[in-house]
Protein backbone atom coordinates (compact mmCIF):
# COMPACT_ATOMS: atom_id res chain seq x y z
CA UNK A 1 0.00 0.00 0.00
CA UNK A 2 2.63 2.54 1.04
CA UNK A 3 4.70 1.33 -2.09
CA UNK A 4 1.69 2.19 -4.27
CA UNK A 5 0.98 5.52 -2.72
CA UNK A 6 4.49 6.41 -3.33
CA UNK A 7 4.20 5.66 -6.74
CA UNK A 8 0.68 7.85 -7.43
CA UNK A 9 2.59 10.80 -5.63
CA UNK A 10 5.77 10.85 -7.56
CA UNK A 11 3.57 10.31 -10.87
CA UNK A 12 0.77 12.34 -10.29
CA UNK A 13 1.61 14.87 -7.69
CA UNK A 14 5.03 15.47 -8.83
CA UNK A 15 5.17 15.42 -12.26
CA UNK A 16 1.24 15.60 -13.38
CA UNK A 17 -0.47 17.99 -10.74
CA UNK A 18 2.51 20.33 -9.95
CA UNK A 19 6.17 20.16 -11.24
CA UNK A 20 8.68 19.55 -8.86
CA UNK A 21 12.42 19.74 -8.95
CA UNK A 22 14.15 18.88 -5.84
CA UNK A 23 17.65 20.20 -5.57
CA UNK A 24 20.12 18.94 -3.23
CA UNK A 25 18.00 16.36 -2.15
CA UNK A 26 20.49 14.13 -1.72
CA UNK A 27 21.58 14.93 1.58
CA UNK A 28 18.90 12.87 3.09
CA UNK A 29 20.49 9.86 1.43
CA UNK A 30 23.06 10.21 3.68
CA UNK A 31 21.80 11.31 7.41
CA UNK A 32 20.16 8.24 9.06
CA UNK A 33 18.11 10.32 11.39
CA UNK A 34 16.88 14.43 11.22
CA UNK A 35 14.80 16.60 11.18
CA UNK A 36 13.21 18.21 8.28
CA UNK A 37 11.87 21.25 8.66
CA UNK A 38 10.34 22.84 5.78
CA UNK A 39 8.59 26.79 4.98
CA UNK A 40 4.47 25.49 4.59
CA UNK A 41 1.71 26.87 2.54
CA UNK A 42 0.29 23.91 0.27
CA UNK A 43 -1.57 21.22 1.36
CA UNK A 44 0.25 18.34 -0.46
CA UNK A 45 3.39 19.60 0.69
CA UNK A 46 4.25 16.83 3.05
CA UNK A 47 3.80 14.59 0.11
CA UNK A 48 6.19 15.83 -1.67
CA UNK A 49 8.76 15.45 1.37
CA UNK A 50 7.61 12.12 2.17
CA UNK A 51 8.61 9.97 -1.01
CA UNK A 52 12.28 11.39 -0.71
CA UNK A 53 13.38 9.16 2.03
CA UNK A 54 12.22 5.73 3.42
CA UNK A 55 11.04 5.66 7.35
CA UNK A 56 10.04 9.43 7.13
CA UNK A 57 6.76 10.09 10.04
CA UNK A 58 5.19 13.61 10.02
CA UNK A 59 3.94 15.44 12.66
CA UNK A 60 0.57 17.40 11.77
CA UNK A 61 -2.50 19.12 12.81
CA UNK A 62 -5.00 17.56 15.74
CA UNK A 63 -7.62 18.79 13.60
CA UNK A 64 -6.61 15.95 11.00
CA UNK A 65 -7.17 13.35 13.11
CA UNK A 66 -11.20 13.76 14.25
CA UNK A 67 -12.77 11.56 12.67
CA UNK A 68 -11.91 7.54 13.55
CA UNK A 69 -11.72 6.68 9.48
CA UNK A 70 -8.74 10.04 8.49
CA UNK A 71 -6.88 8.79 11.77
CA UNK A 72 -6.68 5.21 10.97
CA UNK A 73 -5.28 6.60 7.66
CA UNK A 74 -2.61 9.26 9.04
CA UNK A 75 -1.39 6.53 11.48
CA UNK A 76 -0.79 3.31 8.82
CA UNK A 77 1.69 6.42 7.06
CA UNK A 78 3.26 7.49 10.59
CA UNK A 79 1.63 10.73 10.55
CA UNK A 80 0.65 11.63 14.46
CA UNK A 81 -0.93 14.61 15.76
CA UNK A 82 0.46 17.94 17.34
CA UNK A 83 -2.19 19.88 19.14
CA UNK A 84 -1.78 23.40 17.99
CA UNK A 85 -1.26 27.08 20.05
CA UNK A 86 -0.80 25.37 23.21
CA UNK A 87 2.19 23.06 24.79
CA UNK A 88 1.42 19.67 23.56
CA UNK A 89 3.58 17.66 25.89
CA UNK A 90 2.88 14.14 24.94
CA UNK A 91 2.93 15.01 21.20
CA UNK A 92 6.91 16.48 22.04
CA UNK A 93 7.79 13.31 23.99
CA UNK A 94 6.02 11.03 21.11
CA UNK A 95 8.22 12.66 19.03
CA UNK A 96 11.26 12.38 21.05
CA UNK A 97 10.83 8.63 21.48
CA UNK A 98 10.36 8.13 17.75
CA UNK A 99 14.08 8.50 17.26
CA UNK A 100 14.98 6.08 20.27
CA UNK A 101 15.92 2.23 19.33
CA UNK A 102 15.77 2.86 15.45
CA UNK A 103 18.39 2.78 13.28
CA UNK A 104 16.62 5.05 10.80
CA UNK A 105 14.56 7.83 11.18
CA UNK A 106 13.74 10.96 9.97
CA UNK A 107 11.04 13.27 11.27
CA UNK A 108 9.32 16.04 8.73
CA UNK A 109 8.07 18.95 11.25
CA UNK A 110 7.15 22.48 9.59
CA UNK A 111 8.42 24.76 12.34
CA UNK A 112 5.95 27.56 11.41
CA UNK A 113 3.32 25.69 12.88
CA UNK A 114 0.65 26.19 10.59
CA UNK A 115 0.37 26.55 6.95
CA UNK A 116 0.68 29.68 5.50
CA UNK A 117 -2.28 31.89 3.83
CA UNK A 118 -1.15 33.93 0.79
CA UNK A 119 -1.08 37.24 2.55
CA UNK A 120 0.95 36.50 4.64
CA UNK A 121 5.15 36.37 4.40
CA UNK A 122 6.25 34.07 6.72
CA UNK A 123 5.40 33.29 10.69
CA UNK A 124 7.22 33.45 13.73
CA UNK A 125 8.99 30.00 14.12
CA UNK A 126 7.86 27.63 16.64
CA UNK A 127 10.77 26.44 19.13
CA UNK A 128 9.43 22.70 19.42
CA UNK A 129 12.14 21.69 16.60
CA UNK A 130 15.15 23.01 17.98
CA UNK A 131 14.25 21.12 21.74
CA UNK A 132 13.52 17.81 20.03
CA UNK A 133 16.76 18.24 17.57
CA UNK A 134 18.79 19.09 20.70
CA UNK A 135 17.14 15.97 22.97
CA UNK A 136 17.58 13.30 20.27
CA UNK A 137 21.05 14.23 18.94
CA UNK A 138 20.04 14.94 15.07
CA UNK A 139 20.42 17.68 13.15
CA UNK A 140 17.72 19.73 11.28
CA UNK A 141 17.80 20.37 7.56
CA UNK A 142 16.14 23.22 6.12
CA UNK A 143 14.19 23.00 3.31
CA UNK A 144 12.60 25.52 0.91
CA UNK A 145 9.59 24.86 -1.33
CA UNK A 146 8.10 27.27 -3.62
CA UNK A 147 5.32 29.38 -1.47
CA UNK A 148 1.41 29.49 -2.84
CA UNK A 149 1.89 26.94 -5.58
CA UNK A 150 -0.47 27.26 -8.04
CA UNK A 151 -1.67 23.91 -9.80
CA UNK A 152 0.23 22.52 -12.78
CA UNK A 153 3.19 25.05 -12.01
CA UNK A 154 6.58 24.63 -11.18
CA UNK A 155 7.51 23.68 -7.79
CA UNK A 156 11.27 24.20 -6.81
CA UNK A 157 12.10 22.06 -3.51
CA UNK A 158 15.74 22.95 -1.80
CA UNK A 159 17.49 20.80 1.07
CA UNK A 160 19.63 23.05 2.93
CA UNK A 161 22.75 21.58 4.49
CA UNK A 162 21.81 19.94 7.81
CA UNK A 163 22.69 22.07 10.99
CA UNK A 164 23.46 20.87 14.29
CA UNK A 165 21.51 21.99 17.37
CA UNK A 166 23.43 22.38 20.41
CA UNK A 167 22.40 20.29 23.14
CA UNK A 168 22.52 22.30 26.46
CA UNK A 169 20.08 24.99 24.45
CA UNK A 170 17.20 23.33 25.79
CA UNK A 171 17.70 25.15 29.30
CA UNK A 172 17.43 28.61 27.98
CA UNK A 173 14.10 29.57 26.41
CA UNK A 174 15.84 32.93 24.34
CA UNK A 175 18.47 31.14 22.45
CA UNK A 176 15.90 28.40 21.48
CA UNK A 177 13.66 30.88 20.19
CA UNK A 178 16.69 32.72 18.29
CA UNK A 179 18.19 29.43 16.78
CA UNK A 180 14.27 29.02 15.39
CA UNK A 181 14.24 32.20 14.10
CA UNK A 182 17.60 31.47 12.55
CA UNK A 183 16.62 28.40 11.00
CA UNK A 184 13.42 30.07 9.44
CA UNK A 185 15.80 32.68 7.77
CA UNK A 186 17.92 29.82 6.62
CA UNK A 187 14.66 28.59 4.76
CA UNK A 188 13.89 31.79 3.01
CA UNK A 189 17.43 32.68 2.04
CA UNK A 190 17.39 29.74 0.00
CA UNK A 191 14.40 30.30 -1.72
CA UNK A 192 15.42 34.03 -2.42
CA UNK A 193 19.05 33.41 -3.42
CA UNK A 194 17.48 30.72 -5.82
CA UNK A 195 14.92 32.74 -7.72
CA UNK A 196 17.52 36.03 -7.78
CA UNK A 197 19.69 33.45 -9.51
CA UNK A 198 16.96 32.57 -12.35
CA UNK A 199 15.96 36.34 -12.36
CA UNK A 200 19.80 36.76 -14.04
CA UNK A 201 19.74 33.78 -16.42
Amino acid sequence: MKKFVKWFIRVFLCHVIYRVKYINDDVLENLDKCLICPNHSNTVEPTWIYVKSENVSIMAKAELFKTKFWAKIFTYFDVFPINRGEHDIRSLIHAINLFKNVEKRKLLVFPEGKRLSKKEARAQAKVGPVYIASKVKVPIVPVYITKNAKLFSKVVIIFGKPITVPEDIVKDKEKLQNFANKIMDDIYDMGDNYYKKEKIK
